[in-house]
């Protein structure tokens, strides 16, 4: 059953990153269909759309780069877009790109997400949130045995990610957090779901 959240939540400004150029699916994964004629981006905007309406936060921000084909941009047309120029540097690019949209915003906290996470429900979401609203803390999601995305980076967090280059995330972070004993840990089994591979899309739709 989905939680309702409070009335009142904070400023949390969501995004979701999907500029990749999907070299290891051969073409654009964002527009693998995965059930019931839904695209995997366009379940992964309709799910953060539902979190906006139950947390009471902003409706979710999405970035593009390597693949702004049409039928892309119209799942993305009801949905602020944010095109990321500097694509092939990587995964860090597009998490600038969402830190300055946040900023932009005055956001007190930027949730980010990456489109290819198929299991991903409300549910795991709003835990979330309920997470990082019990104490303010910069929060993420556990799988694997090992922290990752989805987050919820605060404020403070920003310089530091606009540090961050290459194609890597922000998991340095997150683990410098933990060491300090400041951070948010929540067991999400749903997150160690992406589709990375034509053999990764085959295998979620055989489930």
């Amino acid at each position: 059953m989905t939680m309702v959240m409070p009335a009142h939540c904070a400023n949390i400004v969501s995004v979701i990153l999907a500029a990749g150029a999907s070299s290891r699916f051969n073409g654009s994964k964002m527009t693998a269909k995965i059930h019931a004629g839904q695209t995997l981006l366009g379940q992964s905007i309709a799910t953060l759309n539902e979190v906006s309406t139950l947390a009471n936060i902003a409706l979710p921000a999405v970035i593009l780069g390597a693949h702004m084909t049409e039928e892309v941009l119209s799942i993305t047309a009801a949905t602020h877009t944010i095109i990321n120029p500097h694509w092939q540097l990587g995964l860090s690019s597009s998490i600038k790109q969402a830190v300055s949209y946040a900023a932009a915003l005055n956001a007190e906290a930027l949730l980010l997400t990456l489109a290819d996470q198929v299991a991903l429900s409300a549910d795991d979401y709003l835990r979330l949130i309920e997470a990082y609203q019990q104490n303010g803390h910069t929060s993420c999601s556990f799988y694997h045995q090992e922290v990752g995305a989805p987050a919820i980076f605060i404020a403070d967090d920003f310089t530091q990610l606009m540090t961050i280059d290459g194609d890597k995330g922000a998991k340095s972070i997150l683990k410098r957090r933990a060491a300090r004993h400041c951070l948010n840990v929540v067991t999400m089994e749903n997150g160690q779901f992406d589709i990375d591979t034509p053999t990764d899309l085959a295998v979620w739709l055989s489930r």
